[in-house]
């Protein structure tokens, strides 16, 4: 199976559209070979999804953005939040712009395998369902990165099943963020909100 946390998928290119529906909102998607969970919704996400509150947010970042289910729902819960994706995989990040093309304010889509080192903006939130085949060392490197990319007050959920490391998640969270709380727990996945209180 070709690894999805890579530049440029040497799958020959077979788009087709999904329907994914979470939060009450349902939306065709457009998604290809040599992208993460091309089927449809992965229940890690639809777990993210489901549990985080943007309430009141001007700024959100979509961390391993993917084809961009995740914004291109809570985009629609959120009204006029400013959203930003980033991922890593080149044909990702074309499809994450024409599924949310149609949205206003427009995302800004982005290809980069983390959060860039110069990048200035911070966001009321980041959120992630870690790239676990990637390895611990680059998922822990994004927490840092995501940490870096808050603003005080922010904050950063993250999806992640037992068996892929959720009890290392947590430690790291709690080692680089002031307050970590469990959003959601259930047959084997945990949402963490970690919260950065200082500047």
């Amino acid at each position: 199976m070709e690894h999805y946390f890579q530049g440029d998928p040497s799958a020959p290119s077979e788009e087709r559209v999904v329907r994914v529906q979470a939060r009450g909102v349902t939306v065709e998607l457009l998604t290809d070979r040599g992208v993460f969970s091309k089927a449809g919704l992965d229940e890690g996400t639809r777990r993210l999804i489901e549990s985080v509150d943007l309430a009141g947010a001007a700024s959100a970042l979509d961390l391993g953005c993917g084809y961009g289910p995740v914004t291109a729902i809570l985009a629609r819960v959120y009204p006029g939040v400013q959203w930003w994706m980033i991922d890593v995989n080149r044909r990702a990040v074309e499809l994450a712009r024409r599924n949310t093309a149609d949205l206003v304010p427009q995302p800004v889509v982005l290809q980069h395998d983390g959060i860039p080192p110069d990048f200035e903006l911070r966001f009321d939130h980041v959120l992630l369902n870690p790239p676990i085949r990637a390895g611990k060392a680059t998922v822990f490197r994004l927490y840092e990165e995501a940490h870096r990319a808050l603003k005080p007050g922010g904050k950063l959920w993250v999806v992640i099943q037992k068996k892929h490391g959720a009890p290392s998640t947590e430690v790291k969270l709690r080692e680089l963020f002031e307050r970590v709380d469990v959003a959601h727990r259930k047959a084997g996945y945990f949402v963490f909100c970690a919260v950065r209180e200082s500047p």
